[in-house]
């Protein structure tokens, strides 16, 4: 999840399409893993635009808005140092995310396949490496 404040908005962001609001940072709030992605937009002249994501969920939301949709060209991965195991945060290519059912309940759980073959689970999902062979679908995948 991102933060932003209305008082850190660029002022002059309403001349150039409207309900379009500009920010020179945005804050995150939740130590959790967000996507950098790269996405096309056919007939769009500035086809190529850098999304920020905060979860799986707007990910998929993105990749499936029917005649609105926009091709994903690449998506990198940014993880917390407890997720990755270093000690700060990791941006990278991301190969893969499966959707992992969880047994006892009904949250989404994923695993995320980066270059390098490296997987993550959630940091928080304790257990969950335990039902890694249970992956009910593939969300994203490259190629």
């Amino acid at each position: 999840m991102f933060r932003t404040y209305q008082r850190d908005a660029v002022l002059l962001t309403s001349k150039l399409e409207p309900g379009l609001h500009l920010w020179p940072r945005v804050e995150q709030i939740i130590l959790q893993p967000w996507f950098y992605v790269t996405a096309l937009r056919p007939g769009d002249p500035c086809s190529r635009h850098m999304l920020m994501i905060s979860d799986v969920q707007a990910l998929e939301d993105l990749s499936l808005a029917g005649p609105e949709s926009v091709q994903i060209e690449s998506i990198l991965l940014a993880t917390p140092p407890a997720m990755n195991g270093d000690n700060r945060w990791l941006m990278e290519p991301l190969l893969e995310i499966a959707y992992v059912p969880k047994s006892k309940s009904g949250g989404r759980h994923y695993r995320f396949r980066v270059e390098g073959e490296t997987e993550y689970a959630s940091f928080n999902d304790v257990g969950l490496e335990v039902e890694q062979g249970y992956v009910s679908r593939i969300v994203f995948s490259v190629g």
